[in-house]
């Protein structure tokens, strides 16, 4: 079998799709030596190309990163990729989200969906990527051969909204936290990263984009609601809030920097205890999960849900909204809220931190379920998947 990946995602921190993409082809490395995999990438520059071969690590003969030229995003998809798929041979090419529209249907064509934001909650991006969503998204699901769905809740979202037949859409679960998060990770190596980025408080975490359907101005109104409401409560006046992410990342929501300004007018105090931290390196992630009181997850929509699961693997409570995938990832490991209900949100997270028996309780079961979900099982369910579509099973 001869399978192209589109890698474009790696190498450029953008969250799900980079870490679906890496995690995916890492486990393939582990488990395939019989196909050949040509992993094609927009990257030209030398240095550029060495920094993506070394994050990927496979040393594998059937492995190949190939350079695709030119490197305009549409052309490069509609244009270039196809026109090398075919070059290379391909049995199978497998992208995310817009797929080539002219592919020879000599190669099976697979998408991956994390999610479908964009067609539920238009309001949350801007008019540029509505418009190239609203033009090729629901091409693109027509044109595939297959759609992976990484859970049951995108699933169901890609019939509702597009009227895709459900056995167009094979459901596989994304994996779980990388291995990194497997290391042993001592109160000394937590005490250097919190030095690190001048942490001095204990903190509630949220880690991911900050753009608008993450919700994260929510996020910060409830944290001050919380402070206000338990004045007097020694533990929630020595908490900080840290929010991980990128204000210089695509599509930020600059709701954020309001809502910071008016507090920092009406509670200069609380003001203080809010910091955001734009990055850190993939080796620091466990570190600054480790080290929170409990991971909080406000958004408004997600497909799969991934900081949930690597909060698990690390012993760090999750506290998370009734909205979308959530409840169908985190299951009963996790504490969960009303969406967009300060009160129950405040009161929750005041529940957790008062009771050991609560935390040890939603510990437990955090390990339990984050081990629910592999790479490895994600990536042998995926060959499974080209397998059966060349071999014309793919209805099942």
């Amino acid at each position: 079998m001869r399978v192209g990946i589109d890698i474009r995602a790696i190498g450029y921190q953008r969250t799900g799709d980079e870490t679906y993409t890496l995690q995916l082809i890492k486990a393939l490395g582990k488990l395939d030596i019989e196909n050949q995999y040509f992993l094609y990438t927009d990257v030209i520059k030398k240095e550029e190309l060495v920094k993506i071969k070394k994050i990927i690590s496979i040393k594998k003969d059937n492995f190949k990163i190939i350079s695709v030229t030119p490197r305009s995003k549409i052309f490069w998809t509609m244009y270039s990729l196809p026109k090398r798929a075919k070059k290379d041979k391909l049995d199978i090419l497998h992208v995310q989200y817009i797929t080539p529209f002219f592919l020879t249907r000599k190669i099976k064509l697979i998408t991956t969906v994390h999610d479908i934001s964009f067609a539920r909650y238009p309001e949350f991006i801007n008019k540029l990527d509505r418009f190239i969503f609203k033009l090729l998204f629901k091409l693109s699901l027509k044109k595939a051969d297959k759609i992976i769905a990484v859970s049951h809740f995108t699933k169901n979202e890609i019939i509702d909204i597009y009227n895709i037949n459900t056995k167009k859409i094979k459901m596989i679960y994304n994996g779980g936290a990388a291995r990194e998060f497997s290391q042993k990770i001592t109160e000394e190596n937590v005490l250097n990263f919190k030095r690190k980025y001048g942490i001095i408080k204990t903190y509630l975490l949220y880690l991911g984009t900050l753009q608008p359907r993450k919700n994260i101005p929510f996020l910060i109104k409830s944290f001050v609601a919380l402070k206000v409401k338990y004045q007097n409560d020694e533990k929630i006046q020595g908490l900080s809030l840290v929010l991980r992410g990128n204000k210089k990342g695509h599509n930020y929501d600059t709701k954020i920097d309001r809502i910071l300004k008016g507090i920092q007018k009406k509670y200069p105090k609380i003001f203080r205890d809010i910091k955001i931290i734009d990055y850190i390196s993939n080796e620091e992630l466990p570190l600054i999960f480790k080290g929170a009181e409990a991971f909080c997850f406000p958004s408004i929509y997600e497909g799969f849900g991934l900081p949930l699961l690597e909060s698990m693997t690390v012993g760090t409570p999750v506290v998370f909204s009734s909205s979308s995938c959530f409840p169908e990832i985190a299951a009963n490991a996790g504490i969960i809220y009303e969406a967009d209900n300060y009160n129950d949100l405040v009161n929750k997270i005041k529940k957790l931190l008062s009771s050991n028996i609560i935390q040890k309780r939603i510990i437990d079961e955090g390990f339990r379920r984050a081990k629910f979900f592999s790479w490895e099982k994600n990536a042998q369910q995926t060959i499974d998947l080209y397998k059966n579509i060349l071999n014309k099973k793919d209805n099942k």
